[in-house]
């Protein structure tokens, strides 16, 4: 209900009409051809609604059905937007099948990792896991989840696992500190690792994570591979200004994630 009000009572001004024009065409060239220009930074001052046209974006990109039409109808229903040049091009991003990840990356991080120079990197790994229904909190299940579900035993896993402990995984996973003892049952069970193996795991889970930009973006091809032939993935960001602040590193991890 929200989401539909929020697209009947936008109201697209001149400067906006502009911004749009400009998001839609830039976008454009990553659905018909190549481009390695695929980041956009929106500027503007405190409070003059980037946050809210950040949302609009999102909403038009993943076009999905509010209310009983679709986020472009209230668009075209409404005659928000006049130039039949930059309708054309939103309509083929709304069409583009695409998977949007829109997140306050202040709200996302973790209290302590500003001061890791990985911070903006690790933030994206955690909300693309999310998007894909993985622990977001804690990158190793991610990835024992993501190996379960290549081989096509995940929800066996998942069935094993509430079985030996009770409650359903996806509301257990956060304590996996006190439940590793029906973790190791549940994945040797399934025969996806032995006992001692899955032990060994368990224990290697409890290391500080780390991964590099270029696994992170090789992780994200490997996952649009699977897609159809021109899917997205667009990670909108929120507030990313304000978390960078003066902080050179930080932006630094952002211009290379955005490269890679």
């Amino acid at each position: 209900t929200n989401i539909a009000q929020e697209l009947e009572e936008y109201v697209v001004t001149k400067e906006l009409h502009k911004h749009f024009a400009d998001f839609f065409a830039a976008y454009k060239k990553g659905i018909v051809g190549n481009t390695p220009k695929m980041g956009v930074w929106i500027s503007g001052f405190f409070g003059s609604g980037k946050s809210h046209f950040l949302k609009i974006l999102s909403y038009l990109l993943a076009n999905k059905e509010v209310g009983g039409k679709r986020a472009l109808d209230y668009f075209i229903d409404d005659k928000k937007i006049i130039d039949p040049m930059v309708m054309a091009d939103m309509k083929l991003a709304a069409n583009t099948s695409t998977d949007v990840v829109l997140f306050n990356i202040d709200s996302k991080s973790e209290s302590t990792s500003k001061q890791n120079k990985d911070a903006i990197v690790n933030v994206f790994l955690k909300v693309f896991n999310e998007m894909q229904g993985y622990c977001g909190s804690m990158p190793h299940l991610a990835d024992l989840e993501r190996r379960l579900s290549e081989e096509g035993k995940y929800e066996e896993f998942k069935a094993a696992f509430e079985e030996a402990y009770g409650d359903p995984w996806d509301e257990s996973r956060q304590d996996f500190d006190f439940i590793q003892d029906d973790v190791v049952e549940a994945l040797s069970e399934i025969g996806f690792m032995s006992e001692a193996a899955a032990r060994n795991w368990c224990e290697k889970a409890a290391e500080p994570y780390q991964i590099s930009i270029e696994d992170f973006a090789k992780r994200v091809k490997a996952y649009i591979q699977k897609k159809d032939k021109n899917h997205h993935v667009v990670f909108l960001v929120d507030e990313i200004g304000q978390y960078i602040g003066d902080d050179s590193k930080l932006m630094l991890n952002l211009q290379t994630v955005t490269e890679e």
